[in-house]
């Protein structure tokens, strides 16, 4: 008789529950995985920035675009691998993380990715505002961003007024 057998049923659920969170190594292998090509994606974008400081100098406006778009990845690299930290801290095991990035509950996780995505937005907004040719189309993406960065922020207040 092994040793699950002897145990009560309730107790025996409870040690299957704990072992099938395992699964969740799928997501962080896989969430870590795509970090990394984020940041190689990132690494192609840098280099095709510096072709073309040297090509159209620094004045060009597509320069500034560029490299707000290089900015975009990583930050998009780093919510993915924030991610993935997040899960092996809440469902594994506790890490010895800076302060900023300890994440106790998946409403820390979700915080974390909403400002990210605020940031994304507001980098988003500028590469908008230095190639749109139209002040109207500047001002209704603004207004749109504004919108869902409000939004985000309403979250975030919510999330730290509700007790945990």
């Amino acid at each position: 008789m092994n040793e699950m057998s002897s145990l009560p049923r309730r107790e025996r659920l409870g040690r299957i529950a704990e072992q099938s969170l395992v699964v969740v190594l799928l997501a962080v292998v896989s969430l870590s995985a795509m970090a990394v090509i984020t940041f190689v994606w990132g690494c192609v974008k840098v280099w095709t920035f510096v072709q073309l400081l040297l090509d159209d100098g620094a004045s060009s406006e597509l320069a500034v675009v560029r490299l707000l778009d290089v900015i975009d990845i990583y930050l998009l690299g780093t919510v993915i691998l924030i991610i993935a930290i997040g899960l092996v801290e809440l469902f594994i095991t506790p890490l010895d993380l800076p302060d900023w990035l300890e994440i106790t509950s998946l409403t820390d996780l979700k915080g974390k990715i909403i400002d990210v995505i605020q940031l994304v937005a507001a980098i988003k907004f500028l590469e908008k505002l230095i190639v749109a040719k139209e002040a109207l189309d500047v001002l209704w993406y603004g207004l749109a961003v504004s919108a869902v960065v409000l939004s985000l922020l309403a979250v975030r207040y919510l999330q730290k007024q509700s007790p945990r």
